[in-house]
């Protein structure tokens, strides 16, 4: 970003703040956390901007329905100028939202007398660089495999969507979950994984876990099957004053996060249940010079993929091999690599391509 915002009314005024503040994707936390760290000096009043946004929106639900006083509109303007920014203001400025600031902020001025008589138009702001990103979507019955440019897997169940950037940044690795799925993330301790999913924030090194985070339920869930993931709120996570608040979990242990009241608390895993979403299922990924087909219909089980052989010769092939280890994208590198096949993740279904072995 050439033109740094560093005043309180650029960043309330930023379409790519607010959604970052209020709903926040992997794009726009990339940047703004990658903002925050280029420019510590500019903590507080981002801090400042970010409570104003959030609770405008709170008070925008409530404040909709109120008609506007057009006649007090000029008034009103040059009264918000004298008594936020006596500083001459840019054009280029969203005046509509300097207006709600001031209401937030309290210095009391009537939002009815602030509404413009019409729905005002978002001023023109310097552009914001962003990331090239994935959207995946499961619009099938099964789930979906995910293979992550860091080599961490992803389970995407149907009617979920998965959004990340590619390639991944170099500080964090972000994503963001809407629906369910199982992750096993490659461990890399100089970039933490962030998978963001309905107001809940999960950070990890390296672990698997699975996240149910659909937009029609009130609770997101977080099961961890190996290593330790941190969970917090999106607004507890973006306040590093706060970093104690976060859970911390061990395997085999769960947390419900309450979307409305903002609210984590643990919560007893059934183990029948998740069982059959393979996140506490136990398996036994060690082969002694056994035919490939044995190995992929255990995969295809543990995991609940299809996996389909394009050369039918392939399923001759013998394997000794552990995968108890690595993520789903590893595993399948390590069996095609022995096999001397290669593997692609479409969209229903793993395909494996190859010579193959004689009987």
């Amino acid at each position: 970003m050439d033109q740094k915002p560093d005043l309180l009314q650029d960043f309330i005024g930023n379409p790519s703040f607010r959604k970052w503040v209020n709903d926040p994707d992997a794009s726009t936390v990339a940047h703004w956390e990658s903002y925050r760290r280029k420019h510590p000096e500019q903590e507080a009043v981002i801090r400042q901007a970010a409570t104003v946004v959030r609770r405008l929106k709170k008070a925008s639900t409530e404040l909709a329905q109120v008609q506007p006083d057009p006649r007090k509109e000029e008034e009103i303007w040059q009264s918000v100028r004298q008594q936020l920014f006596p500083a001459p203001v840019r054009r280029s400025f969203a005046w509509s939202w300097v207006a709600a600031a001031v209401v937030v902020l309290g210095i009391g001025l009537s939002w009815t007398m602030l509404q413009p008589a019409e729905a005002p138009q978002l001023a023109q702001v310097t552009p914001i660089p962003q990331p090239d990103s994935v959207t995946i979507s499961n619009v099938n019955t099964k789930p979906r495999l995910v293979s992550l440019p860091d080599g961490s897997s992803v389970i995407l169940q149907k009617g979920s969507n998965l959004r990340y950037e590619n390639p991944f940044r170099t500080q964090n690795r972000m994503v963001s979950l809407s629906g369910e799925a199982y992750f096993e993330v490659v461990r890399d301790t100089t970039r933490p994984f962030l998978v963001y999913a309905n107001g809940l924030v999960a950070k990890v090194l390296g672990t698997s876990f699975n996240i149910k985070a659909y937009n029609r339920d009130n609770n997101v869930i977080l099961t961890v099957r190996t290593g330790k993931v941190s969970v917090s709120s999106h607004k507890v996570f973006e306040d590093a004053s706060k970093e104690a608040d976060d859970l911390v979990l061990q395997p085999n242990e769960q947390v419900v996060f309450a979307r409305k009241e903002s609210r984590l608390f643990r919560s007893p895993v059934n183990t029948l249940v998740e069982a059959k979403t393979l996140v506490l299922r136990p398996v036994n990924l060690v082969y002694n010079a056994v035919p490939v087909s044995e190995v992929i219909a255990e995969i295809e089980r543990t995991y609940g993929i299809k996996v389909i052989f394009q050369n039918p010769s392939l399923s001759n092939c013998r394997i000794t091999t552990d995968l108890k280890e690595g993520t789903l994208s590893q595993k399948l590198d390590i069996i095609c690599k022995t096999i001397e096949a290669n593997w692609a993740a479409q969209e229903n279904f793993v395909a494996v391509s190859g010579r193959g072995c004689r009987p």
